[in-house]
């Protein structure tokens, strides 16, 4: 486990940060700034560019010595000794859990989860177009999941252990 702080914006001192972009763009503008502090190596700050949405969030990967730092939605898989960047995915990051052994993210359309091993389980897709209400309770993520054609909130529960879904508002019938 790696501690780790977010900054309100860039050091004016020190050594440059390390610069992390899912496109190669932006990487010399501002973005997420923040700290991390591993056990047997240097301090270091990294700089993440944002992706679409306003969901900041850092978070260690159960059982592992990885990072995953959301960014604007972005998120962003790293090794805090190593400063390298294993993967990228997300951009539409809305909301990040840590419960127990696994990492559920939500878009507002499905969830996923992973653990120490990568991704554990994607949902179906749930809604047309986000969520509200969303809690944990009894080993799922229940909410309301917004339906354009009713105009209206439908109610769904989301299995953390599997990924099934009973409910929402998006017909199973239609393509994922």
């Amino acid at each position: 486990m790696c501690r780790f702080r977010m900054l309100p914006g860039l050091p004016p001192y020190g050594p440059f940060p390390e610069q992390f972009s899912s496109t190669g763009r932006g990487q010399h503008r501002e973005g997420l700034v923040v700290e991390f502090l591993p056990e047997g190596a240097d301090n270091w700050v990294g700089n993440f560019q944002r992706g679409l949405t306003a969901y900041d969030r850092v978070l260690n990967v159960p059982r592992s010595n990885r990072i995953i730092v959301v960014a604007g939605g972005q998120a962003y898989e790293l090794d805090p000794v190593t400063r390298t960047c294993e993967r990228t995915f997300g951009a539409q990051i809305m909301q990040a859990w840590s419960i127990e052994d696994v990492l559920v993210f939500s878009n507002g359309l499905w969830m996923e989860a992973m653990g120490c091993s990568g991704l554990k389980w994607r949902s179906r897709r749930i809604s047309w177009d986000g969520f509200r209400s969303l809690r944990l309770e009894g080993g799922k993520i229940s909410g309301e999941s917004w339906s354009p054609g009713d105009d209206e909130w439908k109610p769904f529960s989301l299995s953390i252990a599997t990924g099934e879904v009973e409910g929402g508002s998006y017909p199973t019938e239609l393509p994922q």
